[in-house]
């Protein structure tokens, strides 16, 4: 899975292979987290993202210049059933009061998590194994 936190500016993955970002999204990151421990748990979900090789995460600010989206999509364009998925979140009232920008990308992770185990479970059973069963 990749975050990619879009601009027009920069299409660069800055945080690692699995979540972009770019200066806009940073500088509202670095204005929203005032903790070390979120920064640290920042750092995690990060990580473990890197390994999500099914799925990316386009890290995204609103027209309001403080308020999250993400963009959840596969990354594989040539499985006709990775291709499908994408979904858009974005923070609500009670995201930015109680979870904070780390709960919101912690919430989209743990989508795209769910999403990529779904499709590593459909490539264990193969189109034939599939097809067998209908016999």
């Amino acid at each position: 899975m990749q975050v990619n936190l879009n601009t027009q500016k920069n299409n660069r993955p800055n945080f690692g292979m699995a979540i972009h970002s770019n200066e806009v999204v940073n500088k509202a990151l670095k204005a929203r987290i005032k903790k070390p421990s979120e920064l640290e748990k920042l750092n995690r979900i990060v990580n473990q993202q890197a390994k999500n090789d099914k799925i990316d995460i386009n890290l995204m600010i609103m027209p309001d210049g403080k308020t999250l989206s993400a963009n959840v999509y596969s990354i594989d364009k040539e499985d006709a059933l990775s291709f499908a998925f994408f979904k858009n979140y974005s923070e609500n009232a009670f995201t930015k009061l109680f979870q904070g920008p780390v709960g919101f990308i912690e919430k989209v992770a743990k989508i795209a998590d769910k999403q990529a185990a779904k499709m590593r479970q459909f490539e264990a059973d193969t189109y034939e194994d599939i097809f067998s069963k209908m016999k």
